[in-house]
């Protein structure tokens, strides 16, 4: 009787593991990954091909990165930085650039979960938003671990190579203007590099005292919503 036992044991517990072994090999199949998006300072554009006018509430360009959230992106905030700007500013800021996404689509992008002291740059099961330093010529650099088409973390560090504002100061980053943008990426949206798409958000270069960018064009909302739907 205990053979018989023991065998029907034995049975079920070599069922349950080859019941797993589709899962195990899936997962071997897709490993973490990281992308790394860097925002870099204007470079020269032909101005004849830059539209004179503010069209991006009529152009509907924008690329998909080919990766998402495929839940809500909880984040934290280092308030820490060198400018003079108040840690309740700083979040006030930042947050209204998510929610910038968040009010185009019924879906719940992002959630803000508070101040850290974490820093942005690593795999560390926190996707936070800090400053840091990186290497000159880019603004601000947003990282991207996924596997397959699912993000699992994201971080954005913002270059301290920089000095930064809340007002759009001349001579300074602003940070709502670039945050914003940044959040393109965490949505899923990749940057734009024809000077045909100068006006949108998800352009791929920025600029000094720049605020254009802390509202969404037509382009930017199509992307959100071909992601996350309306």
């Amino acid at each position: 009787m205990r053979r018989i036992q023991s065998l029907v044991l034995l049975t079920v517990i070599l069922l349950a593991f080859v019941s797993v072994l589709p899962l195990l090999a899936s997962a071997k199949e897709e490993p973490v990954q990281l992308m790394i998006i860097e925002w870099r300072e204007h470079q020269q554009v032909t101005v004849n091909a830059i539209p004179l006018a503010d069209n991006s509430m009529s152009n509907p360009d924008y690329a998909l990165l080919g990766v998402h959230w495929y839940t809500t992106a909880n984040y934290w905030i280092n308030t820490k930085n060198n400018y003079g700007l108040s840690a309740p500013s700083v979040v006030t800021t930042i947050t209204t650039s998510a929610g910038t996404w968040d009010s185009q689509t019924s879906a719940t992008v992002f959630s803000y979960q508070g101040t850290t002291g974490r820093s942005a740059g690593k795999y560390d099961g926190y996707n936070v938003v800090a400053w840091g330093g990186y290497q000159a010529g880019a603004i601000a650099v947003t990282y991207i671990w996924y596997s397959g088409d699912r993000i699992l973390e994201t971080d954005t560090r913002m270059n301290i190579v920089y000095k930064w504002s809340l007002s759009g100061a001349a001579g300074k980053m602003d940070v709502q203007n670039i945050m914003t943008h940044e959040f393109g990426h965490w949505v899923g949206l990749a940057d734009l590099y024809s000077d045909a798409d100068y006006w949108l958000t998800m352009y791929g270069y920025a600029g000094y005292g720049e605020t254009y960018k802390q509202t969404l064009g037509h382009g930017d909302i199509l992307g959100l919503q071909a992601v996350y739907g309306t």
